[in-house]
């Protein structure tokens, strides 16, 4: 409805003002008052059927003369119309100015309120006062034409809409008016159904079998509705008349997409570029289509030719970029990525993930500065809060913190934005061991949402630092049983109770569910060593421990595998792999405690 609202004020504030401005200088003496407002939307209407999406089409070759003897009521009238238009109130509009033009034989009068109960959807009226200047006046006009063709697809009146599109395309005699092929086009894209569309395209295909074109726009509104066998004959019947119409070959690409038939989607569009090597557009729309059918491969080879040729373009280059990352090249993504920027592109895609490319290369400063210049859109809020963890790692609490409160406060933020902010925010308290004060935000934000998992789960792992064991165990139990299938939250259940109190066997159970549910995840494979090992099971804890760290090199595990090694009398092998988990990343201090408590 805003969009609306915006074209009803270019269709009528123009015609207001300046009739004001008349009647403001002249009183009752009006000179003649020109509809401008076509200026502002389609200052070429008389060159061409149709001019952009919006198909405006108000009539700017004609003055509405307002006269000394001009009739009371239909300067009432036409001033009515207009002050309706700008109030939004078009139903109101069209019926002042239907009267308007019942009053006067003038052919602007009689043509804006044509166009204005066109552009109010009262199709049928506009036919009707079309109808009434034809009669008055003759040939056509232009303005006439289109209104009419626009209402006869509207009201899908099939026989005149032919007629007309078949006026427009067909010149000295039988030969195709190739000027009009992107108007029809437009026409019966967008101004009728596709089925309907496709009812024009068959009545027209009838009468000229051999027009590529008509056999073209048949295929297309086929395909559109999912006809896809009719559409690939009708496409073969125009290849056989011209087998260079590369259009032809890019819907069958698209038909063999939608039928998941890619091997002969990719044929079908290389033909197409092969035809026409030098169009970039459709260079382009075959490497995106070998993204969708997730051909990573070959796309990036796609787009490294378009490359060569047009090395300064943006979403070339972004593309290149996520496809390197695709394809597991992350220098490579990094250099395409960092090209696109240094050209002078703000282009906040290639912001976050060069951001998240740095994070991981562990070019922490250079990954914030890059989050940072995400300003809006779908990676916003995710860079925000990267961001906010990045500055927390490196020290910056107090910068991390005042972020998030800033955030938090942003009136425009949803619900589960507002969670996310919550949880970040508790995570950098979490980090920097501040564990009181992440319970009492966890609370707060529980008040408001008490049964989101996130905010639960989160919570349970902050009480566990603060022995608060029952809250944890009920908060985890309340995710499961809102989530049966939490792997995560089932394994923390499992890991808590095998790690913290002595119910063993319960435990196993819930580890066992997160095992069959994720079998190879190193932190549900530790959780099953562990649980082992409390059962003093060495072998099995051994074994399982084992496979964790073959398949994450990390601290604590290697803090349980060698304890688990020590307790079964593999006194050098437990301190081997200590000795390796003091150069890992994890819990040192749970290995550090691990170690101290077994030497002493």
């Amino acid at each position: 409805m805003k969009r609306l609202s915006q074209k009803i004020r270019l269709i009528f504030i123009a015609p207001l003002l300046l009739i004001g401005l008349t009647v403001g200088l002249s009183g009752c003496n009006f000179t003649a008052v020109k509809d401008n407002s076509s200026e502002e939307l389609s200052p070429n209407h008389d060159k061409e059927l149709v001019k952009g999406d919006d198909m405006a089409i108000i009539p700017n070759d004609k003055e509405i003369l307002l006269n000394k003897g001009m009739n009371e009521a239909l300067l009432f009238n036409l001033l009515a119309g207009e002050f309706a238009g700008v109030r939004g109130d078009m139903q109101q509009s069209v019926n002042y100015y239907n009267k308007a033009a019942e009053l006067s034989n003038d052919s602007a009068v009689i043509i804006r309120a044509a166009y204005i109960s066109l552009y109010a959807g009262d199709y049928e009226q506009a036919i009707a006062l079309t109808d009434r200047w034809l009669a008055l006046y003759s040939p056509a006009a232009n303005t006439i034409k289109r209104i009419r063709i626009i209402s006869f697809l509207q009201l899908q009146k099939l026989e005149p809409a032919v007629a007309m599109l078949e006026a427009m395309l067909i010149k000295d005699g039988n030969k195709l008016n190739r000027k009009m092929i992107a108007s029809v086009t437009h026409l019966l894209s967008k101004e009728t159904t596709p089925q309907f569309a496709k009812q024009v395209a068959q009545r027209l295909n009838k009468k000229y079998p051999q027009e590529v074109f008509i056999l073209l726009w048949l295929a297309k509104f086929e395909a559109n509705l999912g006809e896809y066998d009719a559409a690939l004959l009708h496409l073969n019947q125009l290849i056989a008349i011209d087998e260079n119409m590369s259009d032809a070959y890019l819907i069958k690409a698209q038909i063999y997409g939608g039928m998941k038939k890619e091997q002969l989607a990719i044929e079908a569009i290389a033909v197409a570029i092969e035809k026409r090597p030098q169009d970039t557009r459709l260079r382009l729309q075959y490497g995106r289509m070998l993204v969708q059918m997730k051909l990573f491969e070959k796309a990036l080879a796609h787009f490294k030719v378009l490359y060569k040729s047009m090395p300064d373009d943006e979403n070339i280059l972004l593309s290149l970029g996520l496809l390197s990352i695709e394809t597991d090249n992350n220098p490579q993504a990094k250099k395409y990525l960092q090209t696109l920027l240094n050209k002078g592109h703000h282009n906040q895609q290639a912001h976050y993930y060069l951001g998240r490319i740095q994070q991981n290369d562990n070019e922490i400063i250079a990954a914030v500065a890059n989050y940072d210049q995400v300003l809006d859109g779908d990676y916003w809020l995710d860079s925000k809060l990267r961001s906010v963890s990045l500055l927390a790692e490196l020290g910056s609490v107090d910068v991390a913190l005042s972020r998030l409160e800033a955030l938090s406060k942003k009136i425009n933020l949803d619900d589960n934005t507002r969670i996310k902010v919550y949880l970040a925010k508790g995570e950098v308290l979490r980090l920097m061991s501040r564990h009181k004060e992440a319970y009492t935000l966890y609370n707060s934000a529980l008040n408001k949402s008490p049964e989101n998992t996130d905010l639960l789960y989160a919570r349970a792992l902050t009480a566990e630092k603060l022995d608060l064991l029952d809250v944890t165990e009920s908060d985890l139990k309340m995710v499961i049983m809102h989530e049966p299938e939490n792997a995560t939250a089932l394994n923390a259940l499992g890991y808590t109770l095998a790690d913290r109190t002595e119910r063993y066997k319960e435990a196993q159970k819930y580890i066992l569910k997160a095992a069959q549910l994720l079998p190879d995840d190193p932190a549900i494979l530790d959780s099953l060593g562990w649980v082992h090992f409390r059962l003093g099971q060495y072998k099995d804890a051994i074994k399982w421990l084992s496979k964790a760290f073959e398949s994450l090199q990390d601290a604590e595990i290697a803090a349980h595998l060698g304890e688990a090694l020590w307790m079964d009398g593999q006194i050098q092998k437990a301190q081997k792999i200590w000795t390796e988990g003091k150069k890992l990343n994890g819990n040192q201090t749970v290995l550090k405690d691990t170690i101290e408590r077994l030497k002493k």
